[in-house]
């Protein structure tokens, strides 16, 4: 409103025929028109032209950021704590033939065993400027262990998990968790082009779904889902090492793969993978 009024005083100024032909009133200049009809057409345009403004400061946000729709593709595995006494006095063999479980029942195919993750939402935001940041965020933890031996779990049974007595040619345990991790980000290299950094955090989980699918001569593809014992929960140590954009992700659960009120399995899983993320 200010810089409106004294426009109409500096057009009152210019209309004396004693004004100048040019005045400046702070950021705006304004060109006394010259008394012909030519130059009557093009005053409006020229005074526009003559107004500026100060530029406003771009806002620097490379320390906090968010990334939407981030992967992990890695293996995984885990380790069995299940001590050996156990298993024997749990599931005693049923004669010289028959199979029965022990520490080997539930070997994994390495190769084959995967952990998929998809983070709908991370963000980072900065701590110490050029060094540390906090990141966080929400997504899937999925992991597949695909399993050497004929393992089946069923809701239905005992125990929820038996030797069969089909050969299946493809059987995996499929388990999906609603996880939020937290890490602190390290930059080891400031001000490098392509820059060493470093994470190390924790997750943690709620199981949303389990499912074994197996496929088999005699009975062809079947899914069973279920909750098999399974822990509910799952709490894990992540970290991350990488160089650039190629970053590698390692976590270590500590919390055990089934309910320990219900079997006597101890099973922590583990993964390795590359990130694809723009973090």
């Amino acid at each position: 409103m200010k810089k409106y009024f004294l426009l109409l005083i500096t057009l009152a100024l210019l209309s004396s025929s004693n004004a100048q032909d040019t005045i400046r009133v702070g950021n705006l200049v304004i060109v006394k028109p010259i008394q012909d009809s030519l130059s009557q057409r093009h005053y409006s345009s020229r005074i526009k032209r003559e107004i500026s403004y100060p530029k406003s400061k771009k806002f620097n946000n490379t320390d906090n950021r968010t990334s939407y729709f981030d992967w992990d593709f890695g293996f995984a595995n885990y380790i069995d704590k299940t001590p050996m006494l156990l298993y024997a006095a749990i599931y005693p063999p049923m004669g010289n033939t028959a199979p029965y479980m022990n520490s080997n029942s539930l070997a994994l195919n390495n190769l084959k065993s995967s952990n998929v993750n998809l983070w709908f939402v991370q963000q980072r935001v900065k701590l110490i400027k050029n060094f540390a940041s906090l990141q966080y965020g929400v997504g899937f933890e999925m992991f597949n262990f695909r399993f050497e031996k004929n393992i089946s779990f069923r809701d239905d049974i005992v125990g929820k998990i038996k030797y069969d007595d089909v050969q299946f040619s493809k059987n995996k345990l499929f388990v999906k968790y609603l996880t939020v991790p937290l890490k602190l980000n390290f930059n080891l290299t400031p001000g490098a082009n392509k820059p060493l950094h470093a994470s190390i955090g924790m997750s943690a989980g709620y199981l949303l779904k389990a499912r074994n699918k197996q496929i088999s001569i005699e009975r062809g593809k079947e899914k069973y889902e279920g909750n098999f014992n399974l822990n509910n929960w799952r709490v894990a140590s992540i970290g991350e090492l990488g160089f650039g954009n190629f970053t590698l992700y390692g976590s270590y659960s500590h919390t055990n793969l089934f309910d320990d009120n219900q079997t006597i399995l101890n099973m922590a899983p583990i993964a390795i993978g590359i990130k694809l993320s723009d973090l």
